[in-house]
């Protein structure tokens, strides 16, 4: 018997039990070693559903069983976007496998990367150009990495905790500010990661006339609203959600490997857990995430 957990209602969680049958002939069962927790995504759907709605996207697990005509070998690490489930099924072309070298926390990076980076690639930073990330969450540490490894060293970060600002540091940012402590019309581009009305709108106050920002953030405390820097500066504001190709991504992530990427998924919990770890981060402080280990 596997179980998963479900939010029934607002703020209501069951754990739902499943029987799992057999992979088919190009499908795979993967047993979950970790789960991580997307804090402000995953508390929208606690608050708005539709309900009712299994939680979590970033799973790191093992091939306990594979079909007829999966290549894949029983054993091998995968990323999926299970959730958080102590197993599942799936078609075995959605998985992707972890090379021996790369520790399970650093593999929990793929999806959130690949969105991340997607976003990065709306706006098409230049060398030259100087970026303003809002918020040192995990979308914006992420993007942060993407730049930096990619060749965009002018990367500012925004964001008001001080641990925070550190992490983005170490990261790759050339620097972090909380708010109120940087120019206006400084910065070519934006990345929107903070998921605050109002570090939205500090964000695009600090683009230059004719910037360009992406709004990666999804979960909003709050709704974001266009400020008049947006017209008067006669601004640019796309959004990015999901990512396009995954696979490659994490090709790339295998390459980049950096043991920095861990320190997003510093608090672990077990997935007894889970209910009232959720409970806890509606209020802050709240940690870039939490990985739960289904191993115990």
């Amino acid at each position: 018997m596997k179980r998963r957990l479900t939010v029934t209602a607002p703020n209501k969680f069951c754990w739902e039990e499943v029987n799992l049958l057999p992979p088919g002939p190009a499908e795979v069962l993967v047993r979950t070693r970790l789960s991580a927790v997307s804090v402000a995504s995953e508390l929208s759907v606690m608050r708005d559903g539709p309900f009712p709605a299994r939680l979590g996207y970033q799973t790191l697990g093992v091939l306990e069983a594979v079909g007829a005509a999966v290549e894949l070998e029983a054993g091998q690490r995968v990323f999926t976007a299970l959730g958080h489930a102590s197993a599942g099924i799936h078609r075995a072309g959605k998985v992707i496998p972890v090379p021996d070298h790369i520790p399970d926390r650093q593999a929990l990076a793929v999806l959130l990367g690949e969105e991340t980076h997607k976003g990065v690639r709306k706006v098409a930073p230049q060398p030259q150009e100087r970026v303003l990330v809002a918020g040192a969450g995990l979308l914006g540490l992420l993007s942060v990495f993407n730049l930096t490894r990619r060749g965009i060293e002018k990367v500012t970060v925004l964001e008001p905790d001080a641990e925070r600002r550190e992490l983005a540091l170490a990261f790759g940012a050339a620097s972090a500010c909380a708010s109120g402590h940087l120019p206006h019309d400084a910065y070519d581009l934006g990345l929107e990661c903070s998921a605050s009305p109002a570090g939205f709108v500090e964000l695009l106050s600090h683009l230059k006339p004719g910037g360009r920002c992406c709004v990666l953030s999804d979960g909003n405390w709050g709704a974001l609203t266009l400020p008049p820097a947006f017209h008067t500066r006669e601004l640019s504001v796309v959004a990015s959600s999901d990512g396009e190709d995954y696979a490659t991504y994490a090709g790339w992530l295998w390459e980049h490997a950096d043991p920095v990427l861990e320190r997003l998924f510093a608090e672990t919990i077990t997935p007894d857990d889970l209910p009232a770890t959720f409970a806890r981060l509606r209020q802050p402080p709240r940690p870039v995430s939490v990985v739960v280990d289904w191993t115990a």
